[in-house]
């Protein structure tokens, strides 16, 4: 049976947070938060864009996705900064988020789909000639069950993501996160 909650943010992400509906223009954030949300704590990454959709903040534009594709690029394109989020098996010993700047990485560049955020930055540079500075948040997590909800683990750290994340989107932060 279809979860009722699920059919409704599908319905509500198709409207409001579809990027195919929006003009291209330019903005100082980008923040693209993927992973699969049919895939319990997975969807940490997805998440926290759509929370952050919410906040409906000037010059930020929140995406999420299932997947790093390369139709992304035309979204970095425009960008300053970019931030990436996604979930990150946690061993016993990491409970906090992990946040470091990224460079592209031109190793390889993508065929079809990708994990990496710095082979989409390559990808976006080397198709537009330049990209965002860039951090790539990764979010510990622990359950992987399909249909299942977020674990308490990776509540907490969408919370905490979307706390550094509101710490960088400040003009200061953005040159010192």
């Amino acid at each position: 049976m279809i979860n009722q909650r699920h059919m409704a943010n599908d319905e509500r992400r198709a409207a409001d947070d579809d990027p195919a509906s929006r003009e291209l223009h330019p903005c100082c954030f980008v923040v693209i938060g993927y992973g699969n949300d049919l895939r319990g704590d997975d969807a940490v990454g997805q998440r926290v864009a759509m929370s952050l959709a919410r906040w409906r903040q000037p010059g930020v534009l929140a995406l999420a996705a299932h997947q790093l594709t390369p139709e992304l690029a035309r979204w970095l394109m425009p960008a300053k900064f970019a931030i990436f989020v996604d979930a990150a098996c946690a061993d016993d010993q990491s409970q906090s988020l992990h946040s470091r700047r990224i460079e592209p990485s031109s190793v390889q560049l993508m065929h079809g789909h990708t994990g990496d955020p710095q082979v989409l930055l390559a990808l976006t540079q080397l198709a537009y000639g330049s990209c965002p500075l860039a951090w790539w948040i990764t979010i510990p997590v622990r359950h992987f069950d399909f249909g299942a909800d977020l674990s308490p683990t990776a509540r907490r750290g969408a919370a905490a993501a979307l706390r550094h994340i509101r710490a960088l989107i400040r003009p200061a932060g953005a040159h010192n996160p």
